[in-house]
């Protein structure tokens, strides 16, 4: 009788929240997948180069196609099926359309600093120590808001982001990937060596069922260890568990009466990689490192398709997009307040 009666009240408090218009807003991000897999797939160079690949029959198998566009749906069918008719895609090169970081730095915590600051603090921002962001994050800015105070959850698969953005000194809850419990299993998917991901994915998915929370930050890595650790087969495998994890979130959120219209998804990375045999690494020093990439759909959100012909974009207007979905005033430490993403500029 209890157990009715609590089910009960919580459908009705849910309810009453699904009246509520504030915006709803999920954010992924990506350590160190490339802009040419995102928009090209497998890499030629790579995908059967045997120094990167255990097996480069089975990769090729797998991932390989004839065309970029093939690729690219091969390895990540929900993007590329269902943010056409949903959002945008900004930094395919091959198309002219140009993103990059502002960073001086081009790895790890000097890129999601950027993404959350709102601009590159490269006189404090050098290394990847783990120590809390001097600057002010967009987060924090959201938990000073009424709306948004006590409805902020960060997962994350490398516990250094939970400084780079401050969800500490904001009290914002914070899960890393060893921490987060209930890992969803998605039939037909293999997460043998992907497990850190899955992990984080499905605390986040499972925060989204229980708590309902109107922002929900994703961090995930496994591309970046993949690459450092020099294996392009698992480094595809990692994109192709992502993508198939995002795809349940996002089906989870627009068939939850409180999610349901209301939400807004935004994706990116925090830098590049190298070229051909330098995928396995990136800094200022490497080619490539600097390029990023930007994903939105949802609520509020122009459908263009593939954009081309556009930016450059930097990272360092991720925060001030954030803010503008969010409906709340940031002005970056840095004093200058960068445009929102505008696909047609």
């Amino acid at each position: 009788m209890r157990k009715s009666l609590f089910a009960l009240l919580l459908a009705s408090l849910v309810l009453i929240s699904c009246k509520d218009n504030t915006p709803r807003l999920v954010i992924f991000s990506f350590d160190g997948l490339r802009w040419q897999e995102m928009f090209s797939g497998a890499d030629s160079a790579l995908v059967t180069d045997a120094r990167f690949v255990n097996d480069t029959v089975a990769l090729k198998d797998a991932y390989w196609r004839d065309t970029p566009e093939e690729r690219r749906s091969t390895l990540m069918p929900f993007y590329w099926s269902y943010v056409p008719e949903h959002g945008y895609f900004i930094g395919n090169r091959y198309k002219g359309s140009d993103m990059r970081v502002a960073n001086a730095m081009h790895f790890s915590y000097p890129g999601y600093s950027e993404m959350f600051t709102g601009y590159p603090d490269d006189g404090r921002i050098k290394s990847n120590a783990d120590v809390p962001n001097p600057n002010r994050t967009v987060l924090e800015a959201l938990q000073e808001d009424p709306r948004y105070k006590g409805k902020i959850q960060v997962y994350c698969s490398w516990e250094t982001i939970r400084n780079a953005v401050n969800a500490q000194r904001a009290g914002i809850p914070t899960q890393l990937h060893r921490t987060a419990h209930n890992l969803v299993n998605i039939e037909g998917l293999d997460i043998t060596d992907i497990e850190r991901d899955a992990i984080t994915l499905s605390g986040a998915l499972t925060a989204l069922k229980k708590d309902h929370p109107l922002v929900l930050y994703a961090g995930i890595g496994d591309t970046d260890k993949w690459g450092h650790w020099k294996r392009y087969d698992n480094y595809l495998k990692s994109i192709h568990v992502q993508d198939a994890y995002i795809r349940e979130i996002v089906k989870f959120c627009e068939n939850d009466p409180f999610y349901k219209g209301k939400t807004t998804y935004i994706l990116t990375c925090d830098h590049g990689r190298g070229y051909g045999e330098e995928f396995i690494d990136h800094d200022s020093s490497i080619p490539g490192s600097d390029k990023t990439w930007f994903i939105a759909f949802g609520a509020g959100v122009p459908v263009k398709g593939e954009t081309v012909e556009n930016g450059p974009f930097y990272t360092k207007q991720f925060a001030a997009t954030i803010a503008r979905i969010c409906g709340i005033d940031f002005t970056p430490d840095g004093g200058e307040k960068p445009e929102p993403f505008e696909v047609n500029f």
